[in-house]
């Protein structure tokens, strides 16, 4: 039984595919979707956050608003689907890690990842966050083009 779908969220064309089969599922599973957009650790340097300072500028806090805007668009397609309960976060590290660890702690059941292209000889260097969440999580993965 399907009681939580997780989809990630990153603001591209396939994440928003997945966000809508996701959708769709939450719906026909009466289950709890959550949208979940991981980003990186931001670096600020000396200079950077003296700027911000003399600007009055929370670099931090403008990041938040720019990550949590791209759930929007994913909760807009899970309301118009239907979907009962929607849960959202923002998450700062590794995608592929912070997506796993979320699964576990939150008891997911399904997650759902739009797949994205990286060049040839970077994705068999490094992986995609889809290939290494398919692989190390402890639930289904439904990956989507």
């Amino acid at each position: 039984m399907i009681r939580a779908i997780l989809v990630a969220v990153d603001g591209s064309e396939p994440a928003l595919r997945a966000a809508d089969l996701a959708a769709e599922l939450a719906v026909r599973c009466d289950a709890t979707l959550h949208l979940v957009q991981v980003v990186a650790p931001l670096e600020v340097t000396k200079e950077l956050q003296e700027f911000a300072n003399s600007e009055r500028l929370d670099i931090a806090s403008s990041q938040d608003v720019v990550a949590r805007s791209l759930l929007g668009p994913a909760e807009s397609i899970a309301n118009a689907a239907g979907v009962r309960k929607v849960m959202r976060a923002v998450l700062t590290g590794d995608p592929a890690e912070r997506l796993l660890d979320y699964t576990r702690d939150r008891a997911i059941d399904l997650v759902v990842l739009g797949r994205r292209g990286l060049g040839r000889i970077q994705g068999l260097l490094m992986g995609s966050v889809s290939s290494k969440v398919s692989d190390l999580a402890e639930c289904p993965v439904l990956t989507v083009k």
